[in-house]
């Protein structure tokens, strides 16, 4: 891939395994596959958007550069003006939704916001889509006197705007809104759960929001948004893999991206000057980060902790390479940076309980097991 050059929230993202790439194309094939996916322009201030064009691009142009034939699954970042893309290619469930939320709180952190609430729900697969819009259906009819017809015109239009119009009668209404959660399948309430152990398992905290649906043609599974003290949104990602279908692809990849969107805090407007009230300029990265180490996961438990533990050591300016996306020992260490890298980091299980991580040498086969809360000092003293 061609290299480019990239500012800090696509540098942090790099910590997490994102490869930065130029933002796609957007070409009129984008916009007829996505037309029956885009939500109305003015229904989306303030509230969580489906960039149903943006995800075309991306998957055009993953079809156009073969990217299916590289080591999978991947990890892609741009950025198209102030926006950020996170995609993910190929990830399973929990991880994939884990990697995208961690990263996204630690992009929005360093950009200044404080006191961040994660808000999750699942529409579920598309059994679970349509026995929904059913149950929504159902709750409209017996609520038919009650309702305008205007409101009646736009829920024959999109089921779903019960959960996202704004406005004093549809929020009357939306107090007794059925929830997505119990028309799930039990494939998809197995889905849901791994996700919410992930994030229990990351300390990260959240509140389900019923009102999170996306657009049906276009989203599945688990959705997610990230506020502000204020509310306003920061950043939404969600699963689109039935896209992948529009374009050819004889198999549904899996699919899910966030975007993060770049209007920084009015708390830190004005504020990246240096002393003597010079402007400081946004630094641009010409490489990704250059890292020693290489992170070895054994088991759910150990894949669970590495996302806090990748954090841990980025906030101390300590860059590893990791492949989360895998399981499988041998599938990991098929990685050329697991070849090369001087250091290999091991999280099983045994470490996993004991918050512990164990170091080894890889020239010498010497290794120590050090507490997590002592490894960014540990391994700012190794011979490198």
């Amino acid at each position: 891939m061609p290299r480019i050059n990239f500012d800090k929230p696509l540098w942090i993202a790099a910590h997490f395994g994102f490869t930065p790439i130029e933002a796609p194309s957007i070409s009129d094939i984008d916009v007829r596959v996505a037309k029956d996916c885009e939500e109305r322009a003015e229904k989306t201030s303030g509230r969580f958007i489906c960039n149903a064009i943006e995800k075309a691009a991306f998957l055009r142009h993953y079809g156009d550069k073969k990217f299916l034939n590289l080591l999978n699954p991947l990890a892609f970042s741009w950025r198209r003006g102030r926006d950020y893309s996170l995609e993910l290619v190929g990830y399973p469930v929990g991880v994939a939704e884990a990697k995208l939320i961690r990263t996204s709180l630690s992009i929005l952190s360093e950009e200044g916001y404080k006191d961040l609430t994660v808000e999750i729900n699942s529409i579920g697969d598309k059994d679970s889509i349509l026995a929904y819009e059913r149950e929504l259906k159902n709750f409209l009819t017996k609520a038919g006197h009650e309702i305008s017809a205007e409101l009646k015109k736009l829920f024959k239009e999109d089921i779903f705007a019960l959960a996202k119009e704004a406005g004093e009668e549809v929020e009357n209404l939306r107090k007794d809104m059925p929830s997505s959660i119990a028309s799930l399948s039990a494939q998809s309430r197995a889905q849901f759960k791994e996700v919410i152990d992930y994030l229990d398992a990351l300390g990260i905290e959240y509140r389900f929001a019923p009102e999170l649906v996306g657009h049906k043609n276009l989203c599945s599974e688990t959705l997610f948004a990230i506020r502000d003290k204020e509310m306003r949104l920061l950043a939404g990602g969600y699963r689109y893999s039935r896209l992948s279908k529009r374009f050819g692809f004889k198999k549904e990849l899996s699919l899910i991206g966030a975007t993060i969107f770049g209007e920084k805090p009015a708390s830190t407007r004005g504020s990246s000057s240096t002393r003597g009230g010079k402007a400081k300029d946004t630094k641009v990265y010409k490489e990704a980060p250059k890292a020693k180490f290489y992170l070895v996961h054994l088991g759910r438990d150990a894949r669970m902790k590495a996302l806090n533990l990748i954090e841990t050591l980025r906030s101390s300016r300590i860059p590893i390479y990791h492949f989360l996306g895998r399981d499988k020992l041998t599938a990991q260490m098929q990685s050329p940076e697991a070849i090369r890298t001087p250091y290999h980091l091991i999280v099983g299980q045994k470490e996993a309980i004991d918050n512990t991580v164990t170091v080894r040498n890889v020239s010498t086969r010497a290794q120590d097991t050090i507490p997590l809360v002592r490894l960014p000092d540990y391994l700012k003293h190794l011979p490198l």
